[in-house]
């Protein structure tokens, strides 16, 4: 690795290094996230953790207090609030030039493909968490900062008997807006989202990073093409990396702080907490054939 991106230091164990560096990127599977962040920021390291920054609200919690006792930044990167369809969608809702929202759906589906060399989204080394954990600490955490906060769980479904879920379902609820989430590693979806207000209706692709569909309820289809210094979704990365050298020079906040991705992860945790198989007819049957 140090030959490939001509490191100009490597070293077996990065703790080796935490008394020379000011800031870190931790891109670890997220089972590591918490304990390595912990010993950074602890450290005063300034850290821009990848998603989820940790596997639970409980560690999300000691992080966050604990970036704030050291003074240091602690960034994550949920990296899709900065497309510019994700902050006009924010922008729609809170003008109200929606209106009053009363449903919200999302959904993202598609067969995991997702070169791992770890193994550690599945299984044991993910802590019996799946999809949920991994494309749902994106669409959550941008519903939760679209609505505002952390909605109400009505019911969440999905196939883990035991192991790691690959197929879930989520239907919540916030003020007037009813939603639901659907995720899937195993099948294509729509993969858009479906905001409905009393005045007009936004929508738009997962992957449609600049542009937006609005639709009053009397009138046509628009199509919002966004401005962006960015030429493709990838660009934002850098604009990430530029922020967060700005954080480690003291001249920036996180454009995603850690405090800013809780609502989403104690979410998630609720989810889990009250999980329900979704009905599995196929496999039902077999159990009764099998017996």
């Amino acid at each position: 690795m140090s030959r490939k991106f001509s490191a100009a230091r490597a070293v077996a164990r990065y703790q080796d290094v935490v008394g020379d560096v000011d800031g870190a990127i931790v891109a670890v599977p997220p089972s590591l996230h918490y304990p390595v962040t912990m010993d950074l920021i602890s450290a005063n390291v300034h850290v821009l953790c990848e998603k989820p920054l940790s596997e639970n609200g409980g560690q999300a919690r000691e992080l966050v207090a604990k970036a704030r006792e050291k003074n240091v930044g602690l960034g994550v990167n949920n990296y899709r609030r900065l497309y510019p369809s994700s902050i006009r969608v924010r922008d729609l809702i809170a003008g109200g030039e929606l209106g009053t929202v009363r449903h919200l759906e999302y959904s993202w589906g598609e067969r995991f493909d997702w070169p791992t060399a770890s193994g550690a989204y599945f299984g044991a080394a993910a802590g019996g968490r799946g999809v949920l954990a991994d494309k749902g600490s994106h669409l959550l955490d941008l519903i939760c900062w679209w609505l505002g906060g952390k909605p109400e769980i009505v019911s969440y479904e999905d196939d883990s008997m035991g192991g790691t879920e690959a197929v879930a379902t989520l239907q919540f609820r916030m003020n007037d807006c009813e939603g639901v989430l659907r995720l899937s590693w195993l099948s294509r979806y729509p993969n858009s989202f479906r905001i409905k207000g009393d005045r007009a209706t936004a929508s738009g692709g997962l992957f449609d990073w600049n542009t937006v569909d609005i639709t009053p309820v009397s009138g046509r289809k628009q199509t919002l093409r966004l401005p962006s210094s960015a030429k493709i979704p990838q660009d934002l990365g850098a604009t990430l990396l530029d922020n967060f050298l700005d954080v480690v020079r003291g001249r920036a906040e996180p454009l995603v702080s850690g405090s800013d991705v809780l609502p989403s992860i104690e979410l998630i945790d609720e989810c889990y907490s009250r999980r329900k198989r979704m009905a599995m007819p196929w496999y039902d049957a077999w159990r009764r054939v099998a017996s």
